[in-house]
């Protein structure tokens, strides 16, 4: 993610912004700014970032410059959105003859699997994909509006912003993904030491004279770092 331009601290929290270098007044161009904002909006999804609809009224002499002017390709690292468009017979299956609320729904609960259950997706995700999706509809884009609007409320004000229980089950939100990952990662890391601490033919290697274990020794046969050796020896009531 660029460095931002203007960073100021508030009673509300931090605003930040960025200086973009382009013309944002063509179809194409606001279809580049809403990437932008997309992938921001999703790269700090854990920080409950919030857009304002206007610009704050900051004061300057408490904020923090950064006098650059960034280009639309800096921003291509950060996370971006899947694209996934929605069939009729996903959409048709649940929904019967209102293909255009269906098909809004199911994408506005892809948008919760990425952003993690309890975290607000920005109304305008939602919006720009369903214009895009069906800007010829048959009786407009107020309908479609009116749509977009009815599911962000439902899950906004009603639903928390979680999933119904039959489909939470097989999804899991970023943030216990990243727990369970870690979870594994020390759970084999435990068990690559105890093998080794297991092993007969190596204890004359991995024990001093005195019966304690020689963490460098152990490391080494692990390959895994020494602080992370002894980390797990403390845990094990072993030194």
């Amino acid at each position: 993610m660029p460095i931002p331009n203007y960073l100021c601290h508030s009673n509300r929290g931090y605003f930040i912004a960025w200086q973009v270098d382009g013309f944002f007044f063509t179809e194409k161009g606001i279809e580049y700014l809403n990437d932008i904002i997309a992938r921001i909006t999703i790269s700090l999804s854990d920080c409950q970032l919030d857009r304002l609809p206007y610009k704050p009224d900051m004061n300057e002499a408490e904020a923090h410059f950064y006098p650059k002017i960034h280009r639309l390709l800096e921003f291509q690292k950060a996370k971006s959105l899947q694209k996934k468009t929605h069939s009729p017979s996903r959409a048709d299956s649940l929904g019967g003859k209102d293909y255009t609320f269906w098909a809004i729904k199911l994408y506005t609960e892809d948008l919760i699997r990425q952003f993690g259950e309890g975290t607000p997706v920005p109304y305008h995700l939602i919006a720009d994909w369903a214009f895009n999706q069906f800007d010829d509809h048959k009786k407009g884009l107020s309908t479609v509006r009116a749509k977009v609007r009815s599911v962000w409320n439902w899950y906004d004000s009603k639903a928390n912003w979680e999933l119904p229980k039959d489909k939470r089950r097989f999804i899991m939100s970023r943030t216990d993904h990243i727990k369970k990952v870690h979870s594994n990662r020390r759970t084999a890391t435990k068990n690559k030491i105890r093998a080794i601490l297991d092993d007969m033919f190596v204890q004359e290697e991995i024990k001093m004279k005195n019966g304690k274990y020689k963490i460098s020794a152990i490391a080494k046969l692990a390959d895994i770092h020494r602080e992370t050796v002894s980390e797990h020896l403390k845990e094990m009531g072993l030194i």
